[in-house]
């Protein structure tokens, strides 16, 4: 009977809480992308399957960054 007492008591973060960590993650995550693909592009790695699956990785993760600009300057007003 205490496990369900403090399961239950145990506090979720809010959907912007959510949004403001899982954006550290997404900008750490573009960070990386994005230096993987300028280390990688000198070297003999660098061919038409490593520009695309690099460009696919970042691409995604720059519109997260967008989304959660954008969700950052709307919840200011």
């Amino acid at each position: 009977m205490s496990l369900v007492a403090a399961i239950s008591s145990v506090q979720t973060p809010s959907s912007a809480e959510m949004v403001f960590l899982g954006g550290a993650v997404a900008t750490i995550s573009l960070i990386i992308s994005l230096l993987i693909a300028i280390t990688i592009s000198d070297s003999k790695y660098w061919d038409k399957w490593a520009r695309s699956t690099i460009d696919a990785c970042s691409f995604s993760l720059l519109i997260t960054f967008a989304a959660i600009v954008v969700f950052k300057i709307a919840s200011l007003f």
